[in-house]
């Protein structure tokens, strides 16, 4: 992921001050109320951004692999020489492995 937990929980917490304080500077009271009660349940609001991060990153991995796939697919349609496409086959079956290993991952990530 490419922020640390420490990273995003501070990042959250410093939005939330600036919000407050915005909100306290147009007196707007109820605005304050709402956010300290977020600041309150920090832990479980920062714990979402994180699960969410973890998520597209996932996501995009995933992604990442189906362009490939679909690249070494073109490669074993155009290619004839055997020895190449035996070759490009285990990279099919690598991409595949890290596909189930990802899917897993959000799986897991979904049952929160």
């Amino acid at each position: 992921m490419a922020n640390s937990a420490k990273e995003i929980a501070t990042k959250w917490v410093d939005d939330y001050l600036d919000l407050y304080n915005f909100a306290t500077q147009i007196g707007d009271a109820e605005w304050q109320h709402d956010i300290l009660q977020a600041l309150r349940a920090k832990d479980n609001h920062i714990n979402l951004e994180i699960e969410h991060g973890l998520r597209v990153d996932l996501w995009l991995r995933f992604d990442a692999i189906n362009r490939k796939m679909l690249d070494i697919y073109e490669q074993l349609r155009r290619n004839q020489d055997e020895a190449e496409q035996r070759q490009l086959r285990e990279k099919v079956w690598e991409f595949k492995l890290q596909r189930v290993m990802i899917a897993s991952k959000l799986k897991t990530l979904n049952a929160f």
